[in-house]
């Protein structure tokens, strides 16, 4: 006798799938030290910046070198 199910609620393999990937390189890249760094620059208000005599710009433009084109 065949099944079926009638939960058009439950997360499709693909979408559960989909969204591990998501999850593991969203996980893979806050083990970058670009990305800790970025996280201290957010976490720093503009005062802050200040008083070190830097502002954002130029904070961004030492976190990513050349790597970053603006």
């Amino acid at each position: 006798m065949a099944s079926v199910t009638t939960d058009i609620f439950s997360k499709a393999p693909s979408a559960t799938l989909g969204g591990s990937l998501v999850h593991g390189l969203e996980k893979l890249a806050q083990l970058s030290p670009t990305y800790r760094r970025l996280q201290a620059l957010s976490d720093t208000t503009d005062a802050e910046l200040a008083a070190r005599g830097t502002t954002r710009q130029d904070a961004v433009r030492d976190i990513f070198g050349t790597r970053f084109y603006a």
